[in-house]
């Protein structure tokens, strides 16, 4: 069994207590990430709502991140830690993702579903990077939320234009008319 992380799956050891091995630098196909979900409660509020992290599907893309394998008696287990980890707005996909050694496998990935009113990637990205900017939920401001996750993929040596782009726009200090 296999599980893609591309945002903070990636760094926070979860996989630890069920038996995963990390295999880094893993690539899913068809997707990017996006500052595309909004969050109400840990990096925002649902007054200022703050964008973060979740997929978008996108022709010839690539997200690159990390895959974990479990022993396969985990699967249970490891799809209820998701679930609850994710959030009702996502879903579990089993999606292609290629493995450093070349070898494409399936592995269950963390999607937000698009159709739940939690997506805004319909929302223009000048104005999510607003909303990072002035949000604050219970884990602090969206803002950092957007820094952290920037540096923590620089720090990995993955470089993401969506995400550089993101960051570059919420840290500019708004014009005023």
């Amino acid at each position: 069994m296999w599980v893609f992380g591309y945002g903070s799956l990636m760094w926070d050891g979860w996989e630890q207590p069920f038996g995963g091995t990390r295999i880094d630098r893993a690539v899913l196909m068809g997707h990017r990430r996006s500052f595309n979900k909004k969050s109400v409660v840990n990096w925002g509020t649902s007054a200022t709502p703050g964008p973060t992290l979740g997929l978008e599907p996108a022709r010839n893309a690539e997200c690159t991140g990390t895959a974990f394998e479990f022993p396969e008696e985990q699967r249970a287990a490891v799809r209820n830690l998701l679930r609850g980890r994710e959030g009702a707005s996502f879903t579990l996909d089993d999606l292609p993702v290629r493995l450093p050694d070349g070898r494409e496998i399936r592995a269950l990935t963390p999607v937000n579903d698009r159709t739940d009113s939690t997506y805004i990637g319909n929302v223009p990205v000048g104005r999510r990077a607003e909303m990072a900017r002035t949000a604050r939920g219970r884990d602090g401001a969206c803002a950092d939320y957007v820094r952290k996750i920037r540096e923590k993929l620089s720090s990995l040596g993955i470089v993401d234009t969506d995400v550089e782009e993101f960051a570059t726009l919420v840290m500019e200090t708004p014009k005023t008319p």
